[in-house]
């Protein structure tokens, strides 16, 4: 039976709708140096500085890799930006189908689903709008078509008033701690995707949510 406190259960994208990037993201990163000469460690905190003028769609994939390399002391042709762009896409992408599973299982028993993300708008165009899972989610809050992004306070107040319900009525899954805390300020019910397996055991008794399709723990 459909809980009646919450109506709506967004979801973050990478990391929790998604396997984890980390991995992805260190391998491609590592192949970046040594191809091109860089420290590793400086190349990887240039690309998390700026990250957030690219999800807000403040900068453009040339501009963001650009701005990397520069602030590693090395320049980036510009005809390389493309494949830059295509790898890290990937990393991004890797869909989790458990994930998905319970996603549907949740529809089934009447919840409404959301996505509130950050990502460029061309990321979403070339990886969510065309994937056959998109239509899961009633609400779809993406960073670079708003032009605000996740910790902002105003991000999390447009997906309260897209659902038309009371913040107190949403769930939110997230991975960063600090989009976390900034969405349960605003009085969402929100908590910190670790894996699925441990978010599952902790959050569907606590929301009497169904669990994911032959879920071993489930109840």
């Amino acid at each position: 039976m459909t809980n009646h406190r919450i109506h709506t259960i967004y979801f973050d994208f990478g990391n929790v709708l998604t396997l984890p990037s980390n991995g992805y993201l260190t391998q491609f990163l590592n192949r970046i140096a040594e191809k091109y000469h860089l420290p590793y460690s400086k190349l990887r905190g240039a690309y998390e500085k700026y990250r957030p003028f690219y999800d807000r769609d403040a900068w453009d994939s040339e501009r963001y890799w650009k701005a990397i390399f520069v602030a590693v002391g090395s320049t980036v042709d510009p005809r390389d930006v493309p494949s830059l762009v295509e790898e890290d896409d990937h990393c991004w992408s890797q869909i989790n189908e458990e994930t998905l599973l319970w996603i549907r299982a949740l529809r089934d028993e009447g919840f409404h689903i959301g996505l509130l993300t950050n990502m460029p708008v061309r990321f979403y165009r070339s990886v969510v709008e065309p994937a056959p899972w998109k239509d899961l989610f009633q609400y779809q809050v993406v960073s670079g078509a708003l032009g605000l992004i996740k910790p902002e306070e105003a991000i999390f107040k447009y997906a309260i008033q897209l659902t038309g319900k009371p913040a107190n009525r949403i769930l939110y899954l997230d991975d960063i701690e600090i989009h976390v805390q900034t969405a349960s300020r605003l009085g969402i019910q929100a908590h910190q995707f670790t894996d699925l397996h441990t978010t599952v055991q902790q959050i569907c008794p606590m929301y009497d949510l169904p669990y994911p399709p032959a879920y071993v723990g489930a109840s």
